[in-house]
């Protein structure tokens, strides 16, 4: 892939962020979940044989900067925002993954005008509670080490440390991680505050779910699912939590199906 540094003003700050630009055709861009677009890189390679692909990596992910400040899944929705107007995209495929799912609908909350479809695959961000608990298992009560089976179905497509890694892939990992936890600590992957704006989701979206998914039990995804308008819901089979990364040929058909209106 190839990827580059671009330096964004937004207001009195200013980032350096890492992005990805691959493929010919129309736009779309990729959200990641918190395995940074390394994790996503057979999906994105097959998404450039129909669109023009722009997979940026978050604030404090992967080598993009995190500005003093920067604390929460508002504040990276709003960077978001920015850096599409910098980049003057429109009429754009919009796809989020897990993490990226729950950032695409804080940002399509806000302004969905640059946006003609969303895609989301496993979203988290939904607040639901069962006895008062929430109920999306708490990734950050089990070791790092046991994620690649916790997310996926094939945890070998999880981008993990391993010895003799290089020093740079592993401190790309190692700031995945705090930044992760950064946005997604407490409350856990969730924002109760979505819940009340979800309705202001004013695009057709397609909620794609792995039936073996480990993180979101059913009730949740219906739950989400209804909340937002107009969604619909899928379930891959065989997939986990990363849909992205246990079925990329799936989704990607899946992804030019609504975008490019394939049969």
């Amino acid at each position: 892939m190839k990827v580059e540094s671009i330096r964004l003003e937004c207001g009195p700050q200013e980032f350096e962020v890492e992005i990805a630009v691959l493929g010919k055709g129309p736009p779309l861009v990729f959200l990641h979940a918190l395995d940074g677009t390394e994790g996503a890189a057979p999906l994105l390679k097959t998404l450039a044989q129909d669109f023009t692909v722009y997979a940026p990596s978050h604030p404090g992910f992967g080598a993009s900067s995190l500005p003093a400040g920067m604390m929460s899944m508002d504040d990276l929705a709003y960077f978001y925002l920015d850096l599409l107007a910098h980049l003057d995209l429109a009429g754009v495929t919009l796809v989020g993954s897990s993490l990226g799912g729950w950032l695409a609908c804080e940002i399509l909350v806000k302004d969905s005008s640059r946006f003609s479809d969303v895609i989301l695959a496993g979203p988290l961000g939904y607040w639901q509670t069962d006895r008062r608990r929430n109920v999306l298992f708490d990734i950050f009560s089990v070791p790092a080490e046991t994620w690649p089976g916790l997310f996926c179905e094939t945890p070998t497509g999880f981008p993990a440390a391993h010895n003799g890694m290089a020093p740079d892939a592993l401190l790309r990992i190692a700031r995945n991680r705090e930044a992760a936890t950064l946005f997604g600590w407490s409350p856990h992957m969730s924002n109760p505050k979505l819940n009340q704006r979800l309705h202001r989701i004013n695009k057709p979206v397609l909620m794609a779910w792995g039936s073996a998914d480990r993180i979101a039990p059913v009730s949740y995804r219906e739950g989400f699912a209804s909340a937002v308008p107009s969604a619909k819901m899928e379930v891959l089979e065989g997939c986990g939590h990363f849909v992205h990364a246990d079925n990329p040929g799936e989704l990607a058909k899946m992804i030019a199906r609504v975008s490019l209106k394939r049969t």
